[in-house]
């Protein structure tokens, strides 16, 4: 007569604390301290210690406080910031607005040297072609050239147009030129060195230490993706070699 074998299946413990909410991830663990803690022969050598466990524990709360605190501070600082814009713009259009346009007389000379806009002529807004950031109705703006870092410059660009920092869809690409030095500054891209296309509109030059105290021109620009030429260029920026 044969004798059944029992399968015996492996018992494997599981914390439970996958998915759940921060407040019943802290009670969970809390839990699992206080059993071990009030049944301290069944598992008496866990490591770490479960009063560690209460502690660490513990400390997530606290920190959850602090960070409740910081973010009412800032809502409230974000409701001031609001308030303090519209109140300055309501001062500027207002007020000002008003008193310059009594005291230039419709002279748009004077406007322009109070560095007013113009209802009708210039609003300061981009063109609505340009706000989708199109290459052929913006360029790559220089925003900075980081020169910190010793014999290197980072040259930072975005989309005139829509602030971003990627290539335009007919854009093949943003190729970057420099000038080292000379008495004044370059024009266009002839007689300028090209270093090669920006990445994610960035891109890093580095220089030899020759070249230290001297300052470089730079100028970016799209290439169109249909006919390979340069578009618009943006203007001149420099950055001395530190």
């Amino acid at each position: 007569m044969s004798t059944a074998k029992r399968l015996v299946k492996e018992l494997i413990l599981v914390s439970g604390l996958k998915g759940l909410s921060i407040g019943n991830f802290i009670a969970r663990v809390l839990g699992l301290a206080k059993a071990a803690t009030d049944h301290p022969l069944i598992a008496p050598d866990l490591d770490p210690v479960p009063a560690n466990i209460k502690i660490k524990a513990n400390a997530i709360t606290v920190t959850i406080g602090e960070r409740t605190a910081l973010q009412t501070e800032v809502k409230a600082k974000t409701a001031s910031i609001s308030a303090a814009k519209s109140e300055l713009t309501n001062l500027i259009n207002n007020s000002w607005a008003p008193q310059a346009q009594l005291a230039i007389a419709g002279d748009i000379e004077l406007a322009k040297e109070l560095a007013w806009f113009i209802k009708g002529v210039d609003t300061g807004e981009a063109p609505v072609k340009a706000i989708v950031g199109n290459a052929t109705n913006s360029y790559p703006s220089i925003q900075k050239i980081e020169s910190s870092t010793h014999l290197q410059h980072t040259v930072f660009t975005r989309n005139s147009a829509n602030g971003k920092a990627g290539v335009p869809k007919d854009a093949k690409s943003i190729e970057i030129y420099m000038q080292v030095g000379g008495l004044t500054p370059p024009v266009d891209t002839k007689g300028m060195t090209h270093l090669g296309s920006a990445t994610r509109g960035n891109l890093v030059n580095n220089f030899d230490a020759a070249d230290l105290g001297k300052t470089v021109y730079y100028i970016a620009v799209y290439f169109d993706k249909k006919t390979k030429k340069a578009l618009t260029l943006c203007p001149v920026m420099s950055a001395v070699i530190s």
